[in-house]
């Protein structure tokens, strides 16, 4: 099939090529833009106790002002206390921004109930009749900071807006800034490293080009299977396409470039040897592509909306970048042919590559020894996970230079720390029966004495009293693990228990969306984790028809995975200081360690097969294996690993762990596991690692060397050009 695929494509290049500008050009025309939204309240499922509050909420106090709130935190600029006139000048200023009759914006109120005790602060309040994601908020947030401004220029005051609108504007601006920056960064490391890899601009363009439409294509095909489906992805979705598309869709055209390259110095006309390469290299892409999609379509299974569409979106573009590698990229090194190397003319001679050489033999000399340090490295690595904490807020992940940021920080001159975004408890009457006053304020009573409520507000009523409000300012801030674990663990049980006969509690606000997102996160990964690793082995398990491989490799990717966790928490949490690591690093760090690291293992292990079916030992089918695969992993790994390596340029927080996390796995995958642990095994295992399969010998006796492709030199191992090229063509009749 793969060979019957690399010879349409190879001699049908125009063909090819026009049948993929015919898709892009339909795709381009008719394919929707990509939904995404920064609140995370969107993406819970309806019975969470956070989402029906929510909608008790709407529902009991709309004639009080339901929608998004901007909040302008208003001081002087020499910092003193506000006089009565600067009072009376921001309530002039809000009745000003009223008369404005902005779109969207329902009311502007500021009041001396506004001024903190303190009188350094004083809010400005602003209503806006829609949610945080919905376009015409920020419409009217940006006008709302628009005619703001002037109003306090020449004054003695300052303002800046922060709360739901502003939060959400300047989170909007900072992922467009950082799209534009990881673009660049990525696009840039890749031409370098390529350039490092082949000497050749062609080459080092190459992906630009094809990797290039390909993102532009993914992102309209996601946003097909969004309409369809009806779902809603971060904002961050557009970041990790152009990532993950540029990173592995590079690494499988070097795995082409590479075995093109092998074949030419083998003495293969041009287009011969490109059928060959494409014909070896599909099977392991395709391999290596379906891990990759199985691995994130398992996210389809999760309860959190965010991971369900988050998963697929980027399953859409791998399987995109799989049918890219086997399509167009041929076909334009087709037409390219060995100019795709210009100018470099290290492909027509094998490279001396002595390192290697030497690399392999001292994996393979000293296979027991290297393989016990190289997990005693991983098991003490993982050890750093043990001291993982989740946070939950996304704000402190923004850029600190943004206006909601500053005007954030200003608030807490004045008011506490939770102010902003109180928790809200909601008491419910069961019977729609009027509430009792005197209930109601033993309910409150109880909850302000709850560890880590600092204040407790006066209870609010519906038109009907039949739901009491009560705000509750916290000791930490919303996305805390503090104050997540306080709702979680504390008050929403207290709330229960002190509601009365006839009643039932519900918590709202951030922090108790962030509580409930916990529980959806947790159950998603007790459902995710196992399912990727049984489809994951099960792909290892056709591909290569080995129990004991299979497994081995699935255990090696597992310590992979909680050696980068590890390291993860004791750079970020221990080295850096912060109170955790944004709650879905994990899932997202497992899924890419798991595939991509499963990628460099088919790459390698299936040399490894090859070099055995051709009858060599153990030892000496490890040192080929590493000698010709070792280099095109490692050089793949530091592309990919690069391409992440940009988002920590973004200024986003959630995007520079995430991007430090998964180069870490990275690397770990392909040069501790891949490239020492997986040869080093099958060299102590020998041909049990290959369990139930038995793999034949096919051609020459056991020690027989063909020359290295991609490092060491024929001359060292002792054989004529003769005898490389007969064993090259062996390879490729299999």
């Amino acid at each position: 099939m793969f060979a019957t695929l690399a010879r349409g494509v190879v001699r049908h290049p125009w063909w090819t090529i026009g049948a993929w500008l015919i898709v892009a050009v339909l795709v381009g025309v008719f394919g929707p833009g990509l939904s995404s939204s920064n609140d995370q309240s969107e993406f819970l499922p309806a019975h969470y106790g956070s989402v029906q509050a929510g909608k008790v909420q709407d529902a009991a106090f709309a004639e009080s002002g339901g929608g998004s709130a901007g909040t302008f935190v208003v001081q002087r600029r020499d910092g003193a206390a506000l006089t009565s006139d600067d009072q009376q000048l921001v309530e002039r200023i809000a009745g000003q921004l009223r008369d404005k009759a902005i779109p969207h914006v329902t009311d502007v109120q500021a009041g001396k109930e506004t001024v903190s005790q303190n009188g350094l602060v004083q809010l400005l309040q602003a209503t806006v009749d829609g949610q945080q994601s919905d376009p015409g908020t920020q419409e009217a947030g940006r006008a709302l900071r628009a005619a703001a401004a002037p109003l306090f220029d020449g004054t003695a005051l300052k303002a800046g807006m922060t709360g739901d609108v502003g939060i959400v504007i300047d989170a909007e601006d900072a992922f467009a800034s950082a799209e534009q920056v990881i673009a660049l960064a990525t696009i840039v490391l890749i031409i370098v490293l390529q350039l490092l890899i082949f000497r050749s601009p062609i080459a080092a363009l190459l992906p630009m080009v094809t990797i290039g439409a390909l993102v532009f294509v993914s992102i309209k095909l996601i946003g097909i299977a969004q309409r369809i489906f009806n779902l809603t992805a971060e904002q961050s979705v557009t970041v990790w396409v152009t990532v993950v598309l540029f990173g592995v869709g590079t690494d499988y055209l070097l795995f082409l470039l590479f075995r093109y390259r092998e074949r030419l110095r083998a003495g293969e006309e041009p287009r011969t040897a490109l059928i060959h390469a494409t014909a070896r290299v599909a099977k392991v892409i395709t391999s290596a592509g379906a891990a990759i999609v199985i691995a994130f379509s398992t996210l389809a299974f999760s309860s959190f909306g965010s991971f369900k569409a988050q998963g697929p979106a980027l399953a859409i573009a791998v399987a995109a970048t799989v049918i890219t590698a086997l399509t167009l990229l041929p076909a334009v090194v087709s037409l390219l042919g060995p100019k795709v190397f210009w100018p470099s003319k290290s492909w027509q001679r094998e490279p001396a590559a002595r390192t290697s050489a030497k690399l392999s033999n001292l994996i393979v000399g000293r296979a027991g020894l290297l393989s016990a340090a190289a997990f005693v490295v991983l098991a003490l690595l993982s050890l750093g996970g043990l001291r993982f904490q989740a946070s939950y807020d996304y704000n402190a992940g923004l850029p600190q230079n943004t206006e909601s940021a500053i005007a954030l920080k200003d608030l807490q001159r004045g008011f506490p720390v939770g102010a902003l975004n109180p928790t809200s408890a909601l008491l419910v009457s069961d019977d729609k029966q009027p509430l009792d006053q005197a209930a109601v304020d033993g309910f409150r009573s109880k909850l302000a004495e709850v560890a880590g409520v600092g204040q407790a507000g006066p209870a609010e009523y519906g038109a009907d009293r039949t739901v009491a409000k009560i705000s509750l300012l916290l000791d930490h801030d919303s996305g805390s693990p503090q104050a997540v674990d306080t709702v979680a663990d504390v008050l929403r049980p207290a709330a229960d228990r002190a509601a009365p006969a006839g009643t039932h509690a519900l918590l709202g606000g951030p922090t108790a969306t962030f509580a409930d997102i916990r529980s959806a996160v947790n159950r998603d990964y007790s459902v995710v984790f196992p399912l990727a690793a049984v489809l994951t082995a099960l792909v290892l398990l056709a591909l290569l028809r080995s129990v004991v491989a299979a497994v081995l490799l699935m255990v090696l990717v597992g310590l992979s995975y909680l050696a980068t966790l590890g390291a993860s928490v004791l750079v970020m949490q221990e080295g850096l200081g912060k109170d955790g690591i944004i709650f879905n690093v994990p899932i997202f760090m497992y899924l890419f360690v798991v595939a991509i690291g499963t990628d460099y293992n088919i790459l390698i292990v299936d040399r490894l097969r090859d070099e055995t079916r051709e009858g060599r030992s153990p030892r000496e089918a490890a040192r080929l294996a590493i000698r010709r695969t070792g280099p095109t992993a490692v050089a793949a790994a530091v592309i990919l690993a690069g391409t992440f390596s940009s988002l920590m340029l973004a200024g986003v927080s959630l995007l520079a762990e995430m991007g430090f996390a998964v180069a870490v796995g990275i690397l770990i995958s392909a040069v501790l596991v891949s490239s020492l642990l997986v040869p080093a095994l099958t060299v102590l295992m020998g041909r049990a690692f290959w369990w139930p399969s038995r793999i034949a010998a096919t051609t020459a006796g056991p020690e027989a060397d063909p020359a290295p492709a991609d490092a060491g030199d024929a001359a060292d191992d002792g054989l004529t050009k003769q005898q490389a090229v007969a064993s090259a063509e062996t390879g490729d009749r299999r």
